[in-house]
């Protein structure tokens, strides 16, 4: 009868501990879509070509942005020395919105009955912030659509230009984990 209460004491303690540590893996924030039909094993070399911004973003976050995902391609890819010489192009898109959010004070009170009643409301809390998101684009050499992977940014919120650039070659790393798809395999 004890090993039975011991085997259903740690029985429990194991399903709890698992569903509460399941409960903690974040999903996987990075989107991805892609060309079904193009053969992605064939690509060795690679050209960057200008960073795209839009919104509030400055040349050196867009210039961090650029160095971090030449430098996550350096290690599967070749740099080429044209776009014409490239088996594919690669461009960096990072766009910023200002945003506001507000928010009610939920330990606020007020009750009553129709017009006559007591309470206290607390003012609204608004929070400006900033909403980014990096894009990276593989292209044919004629600039045609081949793959693009997507995540939101939070680089924009450190200061520092060197922990701007770390978590942007974390973001670039992320995205570039899920390049190429492997749809395919071999040569044409």
């Amino acid at each position: 009868m004890a090993s039975l209460r011991k085997f259903f004491s740690v029985a429990t303690i194991g399903l709890l501990l698992t569903a509460g540590l399941g409960g903690c893996a974040a999903p996987n924030p990075v989107a991805v879509d892609y060309d079904p039909g193009f053969k992605f094993a064939n690509l060795r070399s690679y050209y960057l070509l200008d960073t795209l911004a839009n919104g509030p973003v400055s040349p050196f976050e867009s210039k961090r942005a650029n160095q971090a995902v030449d430098e996550m391609l350096k290690g599967s890819y070749t740099p080429a020395a044209s776009r014409e010489t490239a088996d594919f192009l690669v461009r960096v898109q990072l766009f910023s919105a200002d945003k506001v959010a507000v928010y009610e004070d939920p330990f606020s009170i007020y009750g009553g009955y129709r017009y006559f009643g007591f309470g206290w409301r607390a003012p609204l809390r608004v929070r400006e912030y900033r909403e980014s998101t990096l894009i990276v684009d593989v292209l044919s050499p004629e600039e045609a659509p081949l793959w693009r992977g997507s995540m939101p940014s939070t680089a924009a919120r450190y200061e520092s230009p060197e922990q701007q650039m770390f978590r942007l070659r974390e973001e670039a790393g992320m995205i570039l984990a899920r390049f190429p798809p492997y749809n395919d395999v071999g040569y044409d």
